[in-house]
């Protein structure tokens, strides 16, 4: 975390040397990828978020911060694989993602410009960034919502952590819609360093390690049909495999400072 810290000072310090600084947010939809979904696009649901961005002086690359909300779930039972729809498992996650994005216009582009003596529609460009995020899987059985990590479903010693560094990569276009205005369009897939974001990862646990919701009996960990079927030790996840999430949607944001530099700190 005092890496991370350190980053996004170095980052912010360079924004202050910027040109332009504009305000905006994202919104859109998302979705994940992992042991209980592996088709792009499937399972989606809502993102929305806050930015920041501040443009260098070449006019080929921007700095952004954004503050995101994500959600993300996916449920075996919508993956249509007949193994999977027999485990009989299913997530959903809020994600809180906050971070520096980097982007790299493929042509110059300045806010604004199309408004000038020399016109520019707009331009591609793709990101990369280093983000922390804040995920918390549950899942709901009938009308109850159980909250995953504390139950250690796997038998882990301790529970993971909920706390975690993303790179988000992406491409997006962006073009100027008034003298203050930009609209981006934007797709960007999330590396994450965890294999828990779904609370799924590699073998069943003996039953006897793993907690049972306070109040309930229910096994957390093997919601499969046939509960005499012993799977202590057989594959539950893919341990080898983490997992992803991605966000796709537009970016509106308003120029309100030009041509100023800021004092560096």
């Amino acid at each position: 975390m005092k890496n991370f810290i350190f980053i996004i000072v170095v980052f912010f310090s360079l924004s202050t040397t910027s040109q332009v600084q504009e305000l905006g947010f994202f919104t859109g939809t998302g979705y994940y990828l992992g042991d209980l979904n592996r088709s792009h696009f499937s399972q989606q649901d809502l993102c929305v978020g806050a930015v920041y961005k501040s443009d260098f002086r070449n006019e080929r690359m921007s700095l952004r911060f954004h503050l995101m909300y994500n959600k993300v779930r996916a449920s075996d039972d919508v993956s249509g694989i007949n193994n999977q729809i027999y485990r009989n498992l299913s997530f959903k996650s809020e994600i809180i993602e906050f971070g520096p994005v980097l982007e790299i216009d493929f042509f110059p582009f300045h806010p604004g410009q199309n408004h000038t003596d020399e016109p520019d529609f707009g331009s591609p460009y793709f990101l990369i960034g280093l983000n922390y995020m804040r995920m918390n899987p549950k899942t709901k059985i009938g009308d109850s919502t159980y909250q995953l990590q504390p139950l250690m479903t796997e038998g882990q010693e301790k529970p993971y952590s909920l706390n975690q560094i993303v790179i988000p990569l992406g491409i997006g276009i962006k073009m100027n819609i008034t003298h203050h205005l930009s609209l981006s369009f934007e797709y960007g897939i999330r590396k994450t360093f965890t294999d828990f974001l779904d609370d799924v990862s590699g073998l069943y646990a003996d039953p006897v390690m793993v907690q049972s919701p306070s109040g309930s009996e229910i096994n957390i960990s093997d919601r499969s049909p046939d509960t005499y079927d012993v799977r202590y030790g057989s594959q539950r996840g893919n341990s080898s495999d983490k997992d992803w999430y991605a966000v796709s949607g537009i970016i509106l944001t308003y120029e309100f400072f030009k041509d100023v530099v800021c004092p560096k700190w």
